[in-house]
């Protein structure tokens, strides 16, 4: 004889049974699907996690400041140098240089450079400036400023329009045989220039 309860105790173990076997084969029949279904499962939570999220304190890119940038830009400046120089032409030079500097790019001075009317030299260079350097006689300062025929070196008798080499020796001769020119007009008197000649020199040459 059972103990009181048995019976029902049997019954519960065969309908667990029942439904584990049901379950089974429904899992059998249906296990493509979950492999689907797991397999998106799967892919989402990795698709979470790897997800870009937006920081509190996001990196802002360094700014440049306006000096940098015009720093950047004025690395070098190109000056021409012109005139009475060995080497004239265009030069590319750092920005902090100066006048003088671009001179002593360009060669330094030829012998008939005026040294009165230089380009102020402890200027800094300037980009797509000019630095022109004048010959003796051709300074632009003084266009209206006539040489002393008495005074004058061979060098800026030389450096005028309408002067050549013969007729400056003949000038520096004239001076040291005769003490000097009383009158400009002796270029014509006593030297046999001709009206044209003496016209134009007459425009740069002078007796005080």
């Amino acid at each position: 004889m059972h103990p009181t309860g048995t019976p029902d105790r049997l019954g519960q173990n065969k309908q667990t049974k029942l439904w584990r076997t049901r379950l089974l084969g429904w899992l059998y029949r249906h296990d493509w699907q979950l492999a689907v279904v797991l397999a998106i499962l799967v892919i989402a939570a990795a698709a979470f996690a790897l997800w870009p999220r937006s920081t509190s304190n996001p990196v802002m890119p360094a700014a440049i400041s306006a000096d940098d940038a015009e720093a950047a830009q004025d690395r070098t400046v190109i000056v021409y140098v012109s005139g009475a120089v060995r080497n004239p032409g265009l030069y590319t030079l750092l920005p902090t240089l100066r006048v003088s500097d671009a001179i002593v790019a360009a060669g330094g001075l030829l012998q008939h450079a005026d040294p009165s009317c230089m380009p102020n030299l402890a200027a800094h260079l300037k980009d797509a400036k000019q630095v022109a350097v004048p010959f003796l006689g051709h300074c632009s300062k003084s266009a209206n400023v006539k040489l002393d025929i008495n005074t004058a070196t061979w060098e800026q008798l030389l450096a005028l329009p309408g002067m050549d080499v013969q007729l400056v020796d003949a000038i520096i001769r004239y001076r040291e045989d005769f003490g000097g020119f009383v009158a400009l007009t002796e270029l014509k008197s006593e030297l046999g220039l001709d009206a044209n000649t003496y016209n134009e020199l007459a425009r740069s040459l002078t007796v005080p």
